[in-house]
């Protein structure tokens, strides 16, 4: 490993890092549901979320705090990654129980709590390449050393993490062919994003239904076509060639406008303001 690989692998990332180009790019919210489903397939997580979590009751209170939780590791929100590792490891440590199959599990297994760190570096990986440019060789392996510098932050051991991106995602294939599973936990991520509950009782559901009919079927689009195909068999979601051509063309309009868009436009705006205040952190440092 070079100096400069060495020396990302112990720094968290930061302004002009691969990790914080792509994280929270705008387009990534059409990846979110893939993502998810990734997280929740896994036995040990899906009978957390399905046993422990109130995401099906408040999908849209959990998704905030998710995005938050995600903002304080990999940009520093708060008092940074660190602080929010001990955060989860406090939530998490309670999380266990049997599941419906009869297995024991606990939310710390250390392997579920990587995978599900690991499905967040491939999220980044996958939203440059299908709304951006795909990252190089140097960039992926960057990108990864960022993503054990904060997993490690989080509280991850060093065992638990790839020591670089190609062993990574040969472990993404294996878990995914080995372990993923349909469970109740992807049922209830599915429903969410193809009728996702009212955010407030006071919307009437005519209504409600009429608005999201556009996104959910782009977010159903998404969230299959970027899943592995195995996965999606396993979970009997059907997908076609013209599903196929559909999502190119929908990933090549955003890829166009995503890159005309000024660079405030391109980050949601908490996530924005988190990148020039670390900027500006920089220059005075500087």
């Amino acid at each position: 490993m070079d100096d400069d690989v060495q020396f990302a692998a112990e720094t968290l990332p930061g302004p002009g890092s691969v990790t914080w180009r792509w994280f929270a790019a705008t387009p990534g919210v059409l990846l979110a549901g893939t993502g998810l489903l990734l997280q929740v397939a896994h036995p040990v997580v899906g009978a957390g979320v399905s046993q422990h979590s109130d995401f099906r009751r408040r999908p849209w209170t959990r998704a905030w705090r998710t995005h938050l939780s995600t903002l304080r590791f990999v940009y520093g929100m708060g008092d940074g990654a660190q602080a929010e590792g001990r955060r989860l490891l406090e939530v998490h440590k309670e999380i266990k129980g049997v599941d419906s199959a009869g297995r024991r599990y606990h939310a710390l297994d250390p392997h579920a709590y990587a995978w599900v760190h690991l499905t967040l570096a491939r999220f980044t990986v996958d939203t440059a390449a299908l709304f951006g440019d795909p990252l190089t060789e140097s960039e992926l392996d960057q990108m990864w050393c960022e993503f054990r510098a904060i997993g490690l932050a989080l509280g991850l051991k060093e065992q638990h993490l790839a020591p670089d991106w190609a062993t990574a995602c040969a472990h993404f294939d294996e878990v995914v062919r080995d372990i993923l599973e349909a469970n109740q936990s992807t049922r209830d991520v599915l429903d969410a994003l193809i009728a996702p509950a009212r955010p407030s009782r006071y919307l009437p559901s005519p209504l409600w239904r009429l608005l999201t009919r556009p996104a959910s079927r782009v977010l159903r689009l998404t969230t299959v076509g970027a899943l592995p195909p195995v996965l999606r068999e396993r979970m009997n979601l059907n997908w076609t060639e013209r599903d196929q051509r559909e999502l190119t063309r929908l990933a090549r309009a955003v890829r166009a406008v995503d890159r005309r868009l000024p660079e405030p436009l391109r980050y949601p705006p908490l996530a924005y303001s988190l990148i020039l205040r670390a900027r500006l952190r920089h220059r005075w440092a500087t």
